[in-house]
């Protein structure tokens, strides 16, 4: 249960929104609306001192979006507004399949991804 937790998660919330303030200020939105699941992020609230590369991040997400692909779940990531990464079933990998070895992640926008990755 623990290793899907992310993807049981974003598959039972079939519809609402969450927003996540840091000090009144909008950091992450979240929406959920029939089989799309958008996560916006506006600001990172903390920082990570370790964190893993671009590259390992996204091969850690192969079974995520296989997982939201099975359950017809497509997840937007967006940077504030703009779509940077798609996971699960509405994706169009391109170039991105080789560098991920899948058919469910597809890198919309790699400079603000790369932006996005220094954040944390």
């Amino acid at each position: 249960m623990k290793k899907n937790l992310s993807a049981n998660f974003l598959t039972y919330l079939e519809s609402g929104r969450l927003s996540i303030f840091t000090d009144d200020v909008p950091a992450i939105h979240f929406n959920s609306e029939g089989d799309l699941r958008i996560i916006d992020i506006e600001e990172i609230p903390i920082k990570l001192s370790e964190k893993p590369g671009l590259i390992k991040q996204l091969t850690e997400a192969k079974s995520l979006a296989k997982n939201l692909n099975e359950k017809n779940i497509t997840l937007e990531i967006r940077l504030k507004g703009e779509v940077i990464l798609k996971l699960g079933k509405n994706t169009a990998p391109k170039l991105t399949k080789i560098l991920t070895l899948s058919n469910h992640i597809e890198i919309t926008d790699l400079k603000k991804l790369k932006k996005l990755s220094q954040l944390t």
